[in-house]
């Protein structure tokens, strides 16, 4: 049983549902749609490079 809810866990973190959950919690938003495109919006904006070169 603990085999599978760690599977569960790491595929929760594989397709971010755990990053969406804590984003919830963290702006206090509920889930629906506006929160998921403000989630996507910000992980958008954090995988960009911060410095750039030349």
């Amino acid at each position: 049983m603990r085999f599978l809810r760690l599977i569960r866990a790491v595929l929760r973190e594989i397709f971010e549902e755990a990053a969406y959950e804590r984003f919830c919690v963290r702006e206090g938003f509920a889930a629906g749609k506006h929160s998921y495109g403000r989630f996507l919006r910000e992980s958008d904006q954090s995988k960009k490079p911060k410095i750039k070169c030349c």
